[in-house]
């Protein structure tokens, strides 16, 4: 068995993602990690015979120059049609008087649930890897004091809605090099906001850290589960200094 179906069998199988026959909604930016994901799991279903009804749905956040042809057309190579969903990003940030990357995600992915309801797909399939795992884990304990992360899978709204994230174990490279020997190229769209926030900063960080270990990345992932709860200090109120 392949290196990439032997880490996306782990994902499935014990975490139950997906069952035979089943709908679900990709969803597709058009980058990298949601094009592996589409491919892996069009592949994956083609080969196995799952029977999986697979819906691409692209976001389009309304950003001036933003291209959807060429997602479609990849999408149609595979004999999958994409539905593309308009919302206008733009107009809620002028209205809400925010310019946050984190934002505009939420109105991506809020848009991105309430199409797989209209279609009425229960699981939603991200493209979450490794290092996205990494990130969340140390933006969760940096920036909120909580030591939490992304899971395989994560059911939403009292059970309507599961995401799911099949290329859990997989790493970015391990992405670049399924692609490119798929014959498929990410499709890049200017986000005004992609070099913007704390991800992007905890990013670079790791990625200039790999380069003195190139064991750090993989380190820190199973260390993330692997906590040692024995060692670990117990949770206490505390009481704000301000009040004394």
């Amino acid at each position: 068995m392949k290196p990439a179906e032997r880490l996306l069998r782990a994902a499935l199988i014990p975490n139950q993602l997906m069952e035979k026959g089943e709908r679900v909604v990709i969803g597709l930016s058009g980058g990298a990690d949601s094009l592996c994901l589409l491919y892996t799991l069009w592949d994956y279903n083609r080969r196995q015979h799952q029977n999986w009804q697979i819906f691409p749905v692209h976001i389009h956040p309304g950003f001036p120059d933003w291209q959807t042809a060429r997602v479609e057309k990849t999408c149609a190579q595979l004999g999958l049609a994409c539905l593309v969903k308009k919302i206008d990003v733009l107009r809620k940030l002028k209205e809400t008087k925010t310019d946050s990357c984190f934002f505009c995600a939420r109105e991506r992915r809020k848009a991105l649930f309430m199409t797989a309801a209209e279609l009425n797909c229960a699981k939603v399939a991200l493209g979450h890897h490794l290092e996205d795992v990494n990130e969340t884990f140390l933006l969760n304990l940096l920036f909120a004091s909580s030591a939490s992360t992304i899971l395989p899978r994560q059911v939403l709204f009292n059970g309507a809605l599961t995401v799911i994230r099949p290329l859990y174990y997989f790493t970015e490279e391990m992405i670049k090099t399924r692609l490119r020997n798929a014959g498929l190229r990410p499709i890049y769209n200017p986000c005004p906001y992609q070099k913007k926030g704390s991800r992007m900063l905890l990013r670079r960080f790791l990625t200039r850290l790999a380069r003195t270990d190139p064991r750090i990345k993989t380190n820190l992932f199973w260390g993330i589960h692997n906590l040692k709860i024995q060692y670990l200090p117990e949770k206490r109120e505390v009481l704000d200094s301000k009040t004394h």
